[in-house]
């Protein structure tokens, strides 16, 4: 069994430092969705609590909009959810500037920080799982697929042609509406 061991595969570096800079994202967005929950009475964030001082509230929603939508970029989340970190951000946004006391109460509870931030965790915990069932299928000796794994966690599960005739077609479609534009106006 040692003899076994000592020839199984380990996981390609890239995929070892991709699963450290997951957990240390985890980790980070963990801290602010702390602050985004509740600092007073578990129920009124930071966002809740600068809201009431003019601009700095919007300030605040927008940087940390932002700083979340970075972090989506860094554990390679989706399309679709980068544009409800936006989305969801300018909504806050608005509802923060409106000078009615509606609209500062209903910020309080409108914390989009930390429900963005919990769907960036549970799309951290999905990679993490499938390279904690990778490296357990190499520790018992099973070949796992090491190619789509990292289509998953590199590409949002397209291979690496997928995203290579992506960029032809979409490089071909420019050309073909920039010569048709050309035409047009000569």
């Amino acid at each position: 069994m040692d003899i076994q061991r000592s020839f199984q595969r380990p996981l390609p570096l890239k995929i070892e430092a991709h699963e450290e800079s997951l957990l240390q994202t985890r980790n980070e967005i963990q801290k602010f969705i702390k602050l985004s929950e509740g600092l007073l009475f578990g129920k009124v964030g930071l966002d809740g609590g600068l809201g009431f001082i003019p601009i700095v509230g919007g300030l605040y929603t927008g940087i940390a909009g932002i700083w979340l939508l970075f972090q989506s970029y860094r554990i390679r989340a989706d399309c679709p959810e980068k544009l409800l970190i936006i989305t969801l951000t300018f909504a806050d946004i608005i509802v923060g500037i409106s000078v009615t006391i509606v609209g500062e109460i209903l910020d309080i509870f409108f914390r989009v920080h930390a429900w963005n931030g919990s769907r960036l965790i549970t799309h951290i915990d999905k990679q993490l799982s499938l390279i904690k069932r990778t490296r357990e299928q190499l520790s018992q000796g099973i070949n796992p697929d090491i190619d789509a794994l990292e289509d998953i966690l590199f590409r949002n599960g397209k291979t690496k042609e997928q995203i290579r005739n992506r960029y032809i077609i979409t490089a071909l479609t420019l050309i073909l509406i920039f010569a048709g534009c050309a035409i047009m106006f000569n």
